[in-house]
């Protein structure tokens, strides 16, 4: 219920907001002018302009120069759990993130940032069961959606697995990484995710081209062997609007 206390800017922006979530103004549709919402309102220049502010702030709007202001039209791409990942891109022979778009009729790209090895950071080294500062190989890359970024990825391997293999190559690995890893003798047994959302560094917002306002998730994912050593860290940094992250189970997954 709107509170009719509230900032006339704060009122109209809410009125903006909920027509965008509830869907009737569709990603793409042109806002209303500043010179409708002055007229609609009854209000001045500056009351329209923060109730636009507020929603930019919010990762809602895209403004283009000479054009206007649009609902920001970046459709999500849903990531399967661990419980379902591999065995999604041992049935397509493509890396998870590029079988996850194709799937849901996107184009997915990527640039590599870095591969080679690398001291592991503190963070990686307790997922990796090694000290900090031990080498371990690292493949870094900025995963794309529709030509725009979407995933700063960064993987790390254990030598004991990597050495000498094309994870320390800076070819491609057009299969992806599981499957190479699958294909050099080793297997998945367990795996691990854990998320933390937040708001982005200078560096990701400039890496993922975010618009002000839209945070990121940032996601451990660790695989393990039936040993319980660590096969693979991924440290993924995802754009918070364009992802959805879903988890399925089944009666098989419940415990008696």
């Amino acid at each position: 219920m709107t509170d009719e206390r509230q900032p006339l800017s704060k009122k109209i922006a809410a009125d903006l907001r909920e027509s965008i979530l509830s869907g009737e103004r569709a990603p793409g549709t042109l806002l209303p002018s500043e010179r409708e919402l002055i007229e609609q309102y009854k209000t001045s220049k500056s009351t329209a302009n923060k109730a636009i502010a507020f929603l930019r702030s919010e990762g809602l709007l895209d403004s283009q120069f000479g054009r206007g202001t649009f609902v920001r039209k970046r459709p999500p791409v849903r990531r399967v759990s661990a419980a379902r990942r591999h065995a999604e891109h041992r049935s397509s022979g493509k890396p998870i993130f590029d079988t996850m778009a194709i799937d849901q009729g996107q184009v997915p790209s990527r640039q590599m940032l870095r591969i080679g090895r690398i001291a592991t950071p503190p963070d990686a080294a307790i997922w990796l069961q090694v000290p900090p500062g031990e080498d371990v190989v690292i493949r870094q890359r900025l995963q794309l959606l529709d030509g725009e970024p979407a995933v700063i990825s960064t993987s790390y391997y254990p030598l004991w697995i990597a050495a000498g293999t094309r994870l320390e190559s800076p070819e491609a690995l057009p299969e992806g990484p599981d499957e190479l890893i699958e294909s050099l003798g080793h297997a998945f047994v367990r795996g691990i995710e854990m998320f933390q959302a937040r708001m982005p560094t200078p560096e990701e917002v400039e890496l993922l081209q975010l618009s002000p306002g839209v945070p990121i998730v940032r996601m451990w994912d660790v695989d393990y062997d039936s040993e319980g050593r660590t096969l693979q860290v991924a440290h993924d940094i995802y754009a918070a609007d364009r992802h959805e992250f879903t988890y399925e189970w089944s009666e098989k997954d419940i415990t008696r």
